[in-house]
């Protein structure tokens, strides 16, 4: 790859020489000669020389205003500045603004070549350090996240007071949102032979990791890490709980329709990080029971046996009672039942009012009353819908076997 030139001086004949001289340079290009200072400066705008001869005494902007406004704009440049005997108190000058080599007139192949090799080896050197600097920017960003989970690790487990928190915060640059939600995510990972070797599990969880971050701070403060449960935890700025179960949600359904993933989420609030490691904890201990559902399932199913007579009885009142989001509830209800809880409520109404209808005693509006329907009509068609007849005719059928 060449380095470009740009060549600017007032004298044809000069320019000309300086162009005949780079030509035996193939890692030197051409890139543009000016003939006055502001033309200079619009080129060196537009295309970003890396070299540049310039004319202390050109008309419009003479070479010592040129070289102010390109540090403006470029202020690594390589100028080497061009001048007369009668001139070198201008270059001198000149230097003083950075300027890495003068030329005198009349220019000299000898001088010109060693000006080139010096001019050459200042760029090698150039080149070296900023690779060298875009390596050191990027293991430091490396470490730095490295770094930043391995403190979140160690502060979710209660290794850091709230002083040493914030401490080591500043040290890491992180900023600690006040008051704070801690978000834990559980991944489970479909089997791998489905995903035929595209993902794997340290894919997975990075992907899930940029999207909470993204989702619950805007990448903005990027505060996660990876527990010792194998979840992903992330701190952000607390919201409004309709706004967090919102987000929740939008999360998880974002998860599964992009991941070969199932996952579940809890979070908890906290005002002080000296509760960080218990606020952490209790989602942690939450989402435990969340996840072995069992249990959790067994009481809801034994509070619709006890409520399902309830007119307004909702699934709101369930998820409320087990202390879980509707959300959350709906997606394990769905995964252990196999129905929805709307379904799961229908069926047990029903197989209440086939056991009512059976005692024979009740009218069909009763039955409906004492199966959570206030109007007979809708319970009918439920009914029918769910049985292909409807509870008249069920009970005529169960007449009709009773005498036959």
């Amino acid at each position: 790859m060449g380095y470009k030139v740009l060549v600017a001086d007032d004298e044809y004949i000069i320019r000309r020489g300086i162009i005949s001289f780079l030509r035996q340079y193939s890692d030197f290009e051409l890139a543009a000669e000016a003939e006055d200072g502001e033309m200079a400066l619009e080129l060196a705008k537009e295309i970003s020389p890396d070299v540049y001869f310039v004319d202390i005494n050109m008309p419009f902007l003479n070479g010592l205003q040129f070289i102010k406004s390109l540090r403006e704009i470029n202020s690594r440049a390589v100028v080497v500045i061009i001048t007369g005997y009668d001139r070198f108190e201008y270059a001198r000058e000149a230097l003083k603004l950075g300027v890495f080599e003068y030329l005198l007139k009349p220019l000299m192949e000898g001088p010109f070549d060693e000006m080139i090799q010096r001019v050459r080896e200042r760029l090698k050197r150039e080149e070296s350090e900023d690779k060298y600097l875009d390596w050191a920017k990027s293991m430091l960003a490396q470490n730095r996240t490295y770094l930043a989970s391995n403190f979140w690790q160690r502060a979710l487990e209660g290794h850091y007071t709230k002083e040493e928190i914030r401490e080591r915060s500043r040290y890491l640059n992180l900023l600690l949102p006040e008051p704070f939600t801690v978000t834990v995510v559980s991944l489970e990972y479909q089997k791998m032979e489905d995903v035929k070797g595209t993902w794997n599990e340290d894919l997975l969880f990075f992907v899930a990791e940029n999207i909470a971050n993204e989702m619950f701070h805007g990448l903005e403060n990027p505060n996660s890490c990876q527990d010792r449960h194998g979840n992903l935890v992330v701190i952000s700025k607390a919201v409004a709980p309709e706004v967090a179960e919102e987000q929740t949600e939008t999360y998880c359904n974002m998860l599964e329709s992009h991941l070969p993933v199932r996952s579940m989420v809890m979070q908890g609030n906290g005002d002080d990080y000296g509760t960080l490691a218990e606020t952490y904890e209790t989602a942690v201990s939450r989402l435990k029971e969340l996840e072995t559902g069992s249990s959790v399932i067994k009481d809801v199913k034994l509070y619709i046996e006890d409520n399902y007579s309830r007119e307004d009885f909702s699934f709101q009142d369930a998820a409320g009672h087990v202390n879980l989001s509707i959300p959350h509830l709906s997606r394990m209800f769905r995964r252990e039942m196999g129905v929805t809880f709307i379904d799961y409520l229908t069926s047990v109404r029903i197989r209440k009012a086939i056991e009512l209808l059976h005692s024979g005693e009740l009218k069909i509006y009763e039955i409906a009353e004492l199966t959570g329907y206030a109007n007979q009509h809708y319970f009918s068609n439920v009914f029918k819908k769910n049985l292909g007849v409807s509870p008249a005719e069920y009970r005529r059928l169960i007449k009709n076997d009773n005498q036959t």
